[in-house]
């Protein structure tokens, strides 16, 4: 996209300034009003690339980052007392790893390997950063919207879950599937132009929506049967450790301190793994072995709690990621998936143009879902 089409020429209003100064001296002193009129800029702060790709390979995801761009530029081109800064980031990703093998080197040390399906993933991302006033005792001067730390925010990343997935419960957990590990998606917030909302976390600034091909989801829901035989697997190993743990430690314990710490263990295993057992139990007479996992903690040591949820409710589907969702007969960075994440925040005054409502309104989503497996 050519320059001038992407940067927009700063237009000044009641004040004077030398460009790209961080405090911005003005006629009169600066006041709400004012930052209103100040005319904002579109500024690109670059492109961090560490995706393997060829010359023509990188320009064609380039020209689809282009085409994002637009998306968000045409809506809007102006901005009043706003800088909009934008950028894409890449780099090569696997997607659904396996753990395949598990080394044990000389110093005991365990490491293990992975193999997932090769991707590249990119990212655009925009901020949008507001003007605001001077220093305290300094009222002739404004600070400029970019650069600065705060600021609303999208961004479209492509062919990748990593952010939209809160947690990855996998490692020293144990807790996988077909050696992939278990994960947890969003919370519900409800919809947006048909397509699922949620939150990062609840209650949070941002929402997210996930755009994948028609038919097919690139997660698989972990089961409640699954969920609950990985649970009482981990909770045996994590009491089995503790236990040994307090035997291993001989003389630094006596006999009879050491017996209540084992015993304690003991029965703290023993009432958990019951809580586990009778929701097996439960589930399996009310026939919902094979529905989703949805849970508001992962592993529930609270007999206190029940352990599943509703998303009504705030709780998170489990899952896994899904290898058969990525066509292997595609390039690995052509757009098989989009996520987007918008941030909003509260303005220090009321801009004539509110970016982040005019995204949510308009922002073409159904030409992102055109875009999936081109």
């Amino acid at each position: 996209m050519k320059k001038q089409l992407t940067i927009l020429i700063l237009i000044f209003f009641n004040c004077t300034f030398i460009y790209a100064q961080k405090w911005i001296k003005t006629t009169s002193p600066c006041n709400d009003e004012l930052l209103k009129n100040v005319q904002g800029e579109w500024i690109h702060w670059g492109d961090p690339w560490y995706a393997k790709l060829s010359k023509q390979q990188e320009l064609e995801v380039r020209n689809r980052v282009a085409a994002i761009h637009q998306f968000v530029f045409s809506l809007t081109p102006t901005l009043s007392g706003i800088d909009a800064a934008w950028g894409i980031h890449s780099a090569d990703y696997e997607f659904a790893q396996q753990s395949i093998v598990e080394h044990v080197t000389t110093d005991q040390t365990r490491q293990k390997f992975y193999n997932g399906i090769p991707l590249v993933q990119y990212t655009y991302s925009v901020g949008f950063y507001e003007y605001s006033c001077g220093r305290s005792g300094v009222p002739n001067e404004m600070r400029k919207g970019y650069p600065r730390e705060d600021g609303a925010s999208l961004s479209v990343s492509v062919n990748t879950l990593n952010k939209f997935l809160r947690r990855d419960y996998g490692g020293e957990e144990g807790m996988q599937i077909d050696g992939r590990n278990i994960k947890m998606m969003p919370p519900v917030k409800g919809k947006w132009k048909g397509y699922t909302l949620y939150h990062p976390e609840p209650g949070s600034a941002a929402t997210m929506v996930l755009v994948h091909r028609n038919g097919m989801l690139p997660y698989i829901p972990v089961t409640r049967k699954q969920y609950l035989e990985l649970a009482m697997r981990y909770f045996n190993k994590f009491y089995d450790n503790n236990i040994k743990a307090y035997d291993d430690m001989g003389a630094l314990l006596d006999k009879k301190q050491k017996e209540e710490n084992i015993k304690s263990q003991q029965k703290q295993r023993d009432d958990i793994l019951k809580y586990y057992k009778d929701e097996l139990a439960a589930t399996t007479t009310a026939g919902l072995l094979d529905t989703p996992a949805i849970v508001l903690i992962y592993l529930n040591p609270n007999p206190n709690y029940s352990i599943f949820a509703t998303e009504a409710d705030g709780g998170s589907m489990l899952v896994t990621e899904n290898p058969a969702y990525f066509r292997k007969d595609l390039p690995k960075y052509i757009p098989q998936l989009f996520f987007l994440h918008i941030y909003r925040m509260n303005w220090w005054f009321t801009p004539k143009i509110d970016p982040i409502k005019i995204l949510e309104e308009k922002f073409p989503i159904e030409k992102l879902q055109a875009m999936i497996d081109k």
